[in-house]
């Protein structure tokens, strides 16, 4: 019989492991984790203490780490500004052509239940469409932005023309190469514009998308305490979270799968 990892299911997706991930992994229990996060999208595992380096390779067995001065290492909410600022839905680097595969978060030092990380899976937003909307979007193009760091928590596409400090254009609707399964591309951060439409009509569809997308029943939210680390993939779940400014002491351990770096402010 195979070894795996002890894991339960969460609710509404993703699962929860029950291992010491300091120590090494056999590669039955490698291959496990990997199809856990390759299947479900999240792994949570609460109460460790991983170095960087343990952390990277945990996320190597994911993908190529990206090394890139601004994409890793640690985040912290004390230096105001962005880092604090809430962040509406989004995937990071979603708006070029090599958006991260995996993203990984440990949580160092916060206060415990105070702070907390949503997620919704857009595979499965996808299938919960009404036929007409997905075939809106099927074989559609969008304008994609990095919008500027004061305009963080809202949704682009009402902006007829938003500030942008990068921009992009990418498909609606997206295969995602870990599995296979065609999942929604577009989010409430980053989506200026469905293309080939007027811009009213682009938004009303988009407020539509999100409205069901991010509806409250379909939303993971992680409080996070000391010691919990979560890896997910990028492409298919999108995250938020809320204003970190009044939560205490914030610090994050950040680990990124993926092979080319964006600017870091509309991360995690």
């Amino acid at each position: 019989m195979a070894v795996t990892l002890p894991f339960r299911r969460l609710a509404p997706f993703g699962v929860e492991i029950d291992f010491d991930l300091s120590q090494p992994l056999a590669p039955s229990l490698s291959y496990h984790f990997r199809e856990l996060w390759r299947e479900h999208g999240l792994v949570l595992a609460r109460g460790q203490s991983l170095t960087m380096a343990r952390q990277r390779e945990l996320c190597a067995l994911l993908g190529p780490i990206l090394l890139r001065e601004g994409e890793g290492e640690t985040m912290s909410n004390e230096g105001g500004g962005p880092s604090a600022s809430p962040l509406s839905w989004h995937a990071d680097a979603a708006y070029t052509d090599a958006p991260f595969g995996a993203i990984a978060l440990h949580a160092l030092d916060v206060v415990d239940d105070v702070s907390s990380t949503r997620f919704t899976n857009a595979e499965a937003g996808l299938a919960r469409l009404p036929q007409d909307m997905a075939g809106a979007l099927d074989g559609c193009e969008q304008e994609m932005i990095s919008p500027h760091y004061t305009r963080l928590a809202g949704r682009t596409c009402d902006d007829r023309e938003p500030e942008a400090m990068k921009r992009g254009v990418r498909p609606a609707i997206l295969e995602n190469p870990h599995n296979g399964r065609p999942c929604l591309w577009v989010s409430e951060l980053q989506t200026a514009r469905l293309l080939g439409m007027a811009w009213e009509e682009s938004r009303d569809l988009l407020n539509a998308v999100f409205d069901r997308l991010y509806a409250p029943e379909h939303v993971l939210e992680h409080k996070w305490r000391t010691g919990d680390v979560i890896f997910w993939d990028n492409i298919a779940l999108q995250h938020a979270r809320g204003n970190l400014q009044s939560v205490g002491r914030r610090v994050l351990q950040r680990v990124i799968v993926g092979t080319d770096g964006v600017a870091p402010h509309v991360a995690g």
